[in-house]
């Protein structure tokens, strides 16, 4: 039995400090710790969401999701991933995190072993802790959350049955190429463990970089659950619609983790999601223009931050610094949100190796985003004086 303070805090839990501070000091701290994108959602969601409701949307759906909206991200997936599923082969869920949970509890069983790459999102571990799941091996990757192949070799073992991949990285913004991809896949067919492939920012990438899916890879197709959603690359978080696609017999399994839970997804939710299907593109390339010029303006003035050891992330919108001093990060997310009034969500969140770490989301109002790194600046400054 796993007690309170072994499962890790989810960075949503920040947002309580955040408040009891902002009473205390009257101020409005810049959140740099909430993965939420500023950007508004598409122009027409919410009339699209207004509409479904009048257009009768407000009963269940089936459990799997809207056929409709099924067949909409059957066609989604083959142009922004390049893998082809039928409807069947695919469920809707409220949010991918909860895709995730239809994962680890439809294929874990005691005695089962999940391997996770660090750093990584702090729901991948207590996720399958929640369920009772007690091997759970953490595997470091290299800057910028780049694989090395031997030590990750090394990590299989005979009970190892599912591998975590989050690409592009919260919290590092490490983009995994394709040469990567590949080896995990060729060890999954080797070994016999399956992918959960999460996959919520795979527009974001930069600099040349781009996204794949081990899906996509030779052979991955049956053993990769690939997870994504409408709220980080749409903008939509409230709506709370995600999606898996994988092999059937596991889609299925997960539809009956879903009937038993949630029952289903939003009704009208899902269908003002496949609205948005039918004209994204200009959409996801105006945003992702957005956060490159955000990503940018917060690497200039990181760098200035000579304590900070500031990786240039090659996708999604978060930032991992290091602290050269090596105060523990929890230590001075603590100190920045008191003194400099900035949160942020520190390393330890994230899995063994990041404890001089903090992470940044950079998604910010322009004002909030200029504010927020000249705190940092001057925290930093009257810190080393």
């Amino acid at each position: 039995m796993w007690s309170k303070k072994d499962i890790p805090i989810s960075p949503v839990s920040i947002t309580d400090m955040v408040r009891l501070v902002e009473r205390r000091d009257n101020v409005k701290v810049i959140r740099f710790d909430l993965a939420e994108p500023c950007f508004d959602p598409p122009e027409n969601a919410v009339n699209f969401t207004c509409k479904a409701v009048l257009e009768g949307y407000n009963r269940y759906s089936p459990t799997k999701g809207l056929l409709e909206l099924r067949e909409g991200l059957k066609l989604f997936l083959e142009e922004t991933r390049g893998v082809s599923y039928n409807p069947e082969e695919i469920i809707v869920t409220p949010g991918s995190k909860f895709s995730s949970y239809c994962v680890f509890a439809s294929l874990l069983k005691p005695g089962d072993e999940v391997i996770l790459l660090t750093p990584f999102w702090s729901s991948f571990k207590a996720i399958p802790m929640l369920l009772g799941i007690k091997n759970i091996r953490e595997v470091l990757t290299d800057p910028l959350y780049k694989i090395n192949h031997e030590r990750f070799q090394n990590a299989v073992t005979r009970k190892t049955k599912l591998v975590v991949l989050n690409t592009p990285n919260n919290p590092t913004g490490g983009v995994l190429d394709k040469s990567d991809l590949k080896f995990i896949v060729d060890l999954a067919v080797e070994k016999g463990f399956y992918i959960l492939s999460d996959e919520v920012d795979w527009a974001y990438t930069y600099d040349g970089h781009v996204h794949y899916s081990p899906a996509a890879i030779s052979n991955g197709f049956e053993k990769t659950i690939l997870t994504d959603s409408f709220s980080k690359v749409f903008s939509m978080t409230g709506w709370r619609v995600g999606f898996a696609a994988g092999p059937r017999n596991i889609i299925d399994r997960m539809n009956i983790v879903q009937q038993h839970t949630v029952t289903a997804p939003v009704t009208f939710a899902q269908k003002a999601c496949l609205d948005i299907l039918s004209e994204y593109k200009e959409y996801v390339k105006t945003v992702v223009g957005l956060a490159l010029r955000k990503r940018n303006t917060i690497i200039e003035g990181l760098k200035k931050i000579s304590r900070l050891e500031t990786p240039v992330p090659q996708g999604a919108f978060y930032i991992f610094p290091r602290d050269r001093c090596k105060l523990n990060s929890e230590t001075l997310a603590m100190e920045l949100l008191n003194k400099a009034h900035v949160a942020v969500s520190p390393g330890t969140i994230f899995g063994e190796g990041s404890e001089y770490n903090f992470r940044i989301c950079y998604a910010l109002p322009d004002e909030d985003l200029k504010e927020g790194v000249e705190r940092l600046q001057a925290f930093f400054e009257s810190a080393s004086t």
